[in-house]
């Protein structure tokens, strides 16, 4: 097998002679090292399909066995000369099941088993758009008029055949057939027949070569995504002067450090910290989509929410404006290509467990030798299990080596760091970096006011070790301090650290000189926290119930507390009023790991059991079995939770605290359990809504 992104490839002779277990068991092998667990019906799967791609590319073959086979064979077929099955598609987060290669085609085949949806028609289209889009190899093929021919392949059931389809796309997609051809078992050796047809040249491709490419964007769909980058309206914030202006210092003077590195050829973390809502995500998003950088720039996040939402609120704004004629059609793309273009627009912003997932690896790719890594205080430590196996080294460290592998000097990481934000066991924190740049010789671009921040180190005389390293740079514009949430104030988060530490006087004295609009306001009765919400609910602001992933017994009070399993945060974010999945309905509520770094306008938060007070003091506390333990050793993620659920509210929120069950029945739902935290919370200046009538 090649060095490449597939799992199994070969010539067409050695696939066909080769037993079909043989085929299988390399691609378990190679799904085993590569760390992918593999059903019972993927393996059944890959059965048939190697077996139905046998059959097919070698129809000459079974002749004397099978007369009716051998009647209807297909000459043609002879020119498919390589078979690739299982390619990965690196960072994109896609596995493509078989490409074939012939002079001048390039034959994406996807298997299904029964039946055939439009989500499938979509799927293999857009697996050839991300070809011609990404792979720089395909890109350079279809200059010289190689095709690439989408098919979907039945391995059960009968198919309605469409194999006539001629149309291709308009420039620059026009290498690429419009709609995929559809077969099954009986007829995919006329698919790939009729594929063959479609060829527009004798053009050469080399398997190992096209297997090594690299992934490299085009420049028109670069264009393209920065065209819709610029006039989405994704982040729904309001600007405000002081804020904007911080934010557009900071943008600037993290790109100077970073073409300094490129001048001067050196290997450099920057680091922008922030208060939660002020402006983090925007100034990692803004150096990602610069026009001086963005060829060389990445925008990775272990927030996938954040991910999802981001793509398909492009998505819903650039229908929404191209349906009112106001938004303007990227150069390079025709107005039906719309929907293929909008899906590809955020290849620039990635899933961190894409981008990660052979950590300490060579990146192979050529659009990231200026990474933009959100949340990076939320690096795994050596040890932690992450898709089935222990990290050799500390995350932030192996991302270093892949940084330094690929592109040796120049090689910038821009670590934006959320203040007092983990929420995950097995976190390193912000100290990872500062060790793994050391460790490297990597400097580092950080300002005094990171440095200073309250509860980043463990002591002072760690701050003064970094603060004053040879290894340091100054940066000049490092720290956002405000958040830039709409009618909402630095206030509010202050106040959520102290509710959280504990010091209910201080609490009491910010929320005291908050305006009357930001009161913190509480209820012991849910149906009275959503018509609040409701009655300020106004037009397309968003709305929404959130509590902790720990929080098991609101179910009793009637909250579902959707697990990250079942969770759709797009939907959850973005579907209008009235549609059973939007937010706004006030049914499901999401937790921290779907809604940190993001927010809506008025927020409902469900406190439960999970984080009690106890003697005066927080104290941490899971389901287990029957009923509540006690877990000091979630203690700080469990604050950390109510911290990122007490910050999501643009305008307003208002605290649910469940009376608990009163009749006594019900252990796990103590009164006093819900008690001590509805009167910490009135101690640290939260008002009950009752009492303000």
């Amino acid at each position: 097998m090649s060095a490449g992104g597939a799992w199994y490839d070969s010539d067409k002779k050695s696939f066909i002679d080769a037993p079909s277990k043989q085929i299988v068991d390399h691609l378990t092998g190679e799904a085993t090292k590569l760390r992918w667990h593999i059903e019972s019906e993927q393996l059944e799967e890959w059965e048939k399909s190697v077996d139905l791609l046998k059959t097919n590319l070698n129809e000459k073959a079974k002749q004397q066995l099978q007369a009716l086979r051998a009647a209807l064979s297909h000459p043609e077929l002879d020119e498919v000369h390589d078979v690739i099955l299982e390619y990965d598609f690196r960072r994109r987060g896609l596995r493509l099941d078989c490409i074939l290669l012939a002079p001048g085609a390039l034959i994406v085949v996807e298997f299904k088993r029964t039946k055939l949806s439009q989500a499938d028609r979509d799927q293999v289209m857009n697996y050839c758009i991300n070809l011609a889009e990404f792979h720089e190899h395909t890109q350079e093929l279809m200059k010289d008029k190689m095709v690439v021919i989408p098919v979907l392949a039945l391995t059960e059931g009968k198919a309605v055949q469409k194999m006539e389809h001629t149309e291709f796309y308009s420039e620059p997609w026009n290498q690429i057939l419009k709609k995929p051809l559809e077969c099954d078992t009986s007829s995919l050796h006329i698919a790939i027949s009729n594929a063959l047809k479609l060829t527009q040249s004798k053009t050469k491709i080399d398997r190992d070569k096209w297997l090594k490419s690299k992934f490299a964007p085009s420049s028109t769909i670069l264009d393209a995504a920065i065209s819709l980058y610029g006039q989405h309206d994704v982040s729904a914030i309001k600007k405000h002067s002081g804020p904007v202006a911080k934010i557009e210092r900071c943008t600037a003077s993290i790109k100077e450090e970073i073409l300094k590195a490129d001048d001067e050829k050196r290997n450099c973390v920057i680091f922008l910290s922030g208060a939660p809502g002020a402006g983090k995500t925007l100034v990692g998003l803004n150096l990602a989509f610069d026009t001086d950088i963005r060829e060389d720039a990445l925008f990775v996040t272990g927030n996938a929410p954040l991910v999802d939402v981001l793509s398909k609120a492009l998505e819903y704004s650039y229908k929404g404006k191209t349906s009112r004629r106001s938004m303007k059609i990227p150069t390079g793309y025709a107005h039906e290509n719309v929907q293929l273009l909008v899906k590809n627009s955020t290849f620039k912003i990635v899933k961190a467990h894409h981008f990660l997932k052979d950590r300490g690896q060579k990146t192979t790719s050529k659009d990231g030798r200026v990474l933009v890594f959100d949340e990076a205080q939320r690096t795994y430590v050596k040890g932690k299990r992450v898709a089935g196996h222990a990290l050799e080294e500390h995350e932030a460290e192996l991302i270093l080596n892949s940084m330094e592998d690929s592109y040796s000097k120049g090689a910038v990481v821009v670590a934006l760091i959320g203040h007092n934000q983990a929420i995950n066991s097995g976190e390193r924190g912000i100290i990872a970096w500062f060790e793994a740049a050391e460790k490297k010789g990597w400097s580092y671009s950080i300002s005094d006011e990171t440095l200073q921040l309250p509860g980043l180190f463990e002591s002072e005389e760690i701050v003064e070790k970094w603060m004053n390293s040879s290894l340091r740079r100054n940066l000049s514009e490092g720290h956002l301090s405000h958040s830039i949430r709409y009618y909402r104030n630095q206030g509010i988060e202050e106040w959520a650290h102290q509710v959280m530490d504990g010091t209910a006087e201080k609490a009491n004295s910010i929320a005291s000189k908050l305006h009357d609009s930001d009161k913190i306001l509480i209820t012991r009765n849910l149906n009275e926290a959503r018509n609040w919400i409701r009655e300020r609910r106004i037009g397309d602001e968003r709305v929404g119930m959130i509590a902790s992933s720990a929080g098991r017994r609101l179910i009793a009070e009637g909250i579902y507390v959707q697990p990250q399993s079942e969770s759709n945060i797009a939907q959850w974010m973005l579907a209008p009023s009235g549609d059973v999945r939007s937010s706004n309905m006030l049914e499901v509520a999401v937790t921290q790991f779907q809604i940190q770094g993001l927010e809506v306008d008025y927020t409902l938060v469900c406190w439960d059991a999970d984080l009690r007070q106890e003697n005066g003091e927080w104290a941490s506390h899971q389901v287990r079995g029957a009923g509540w333990s006690k877990s000091n050793a979630m203690l700080e993620f469990r604050k950390n939770t109510y911290r990122v659920l007490l910050t999501r509210a643009r305008k307003g929120m208002v605290i649910f605290v469940p009376k608990g069950d009163e009749s006594g029945e019900d252990e796990t739902r103590d009164v006093e359990f819900y008690d001590g935290i509805y009167n910490h919370l009135i101690a640290c200046g939260a008002s009950d809504m009752n009492q303000l009538k």
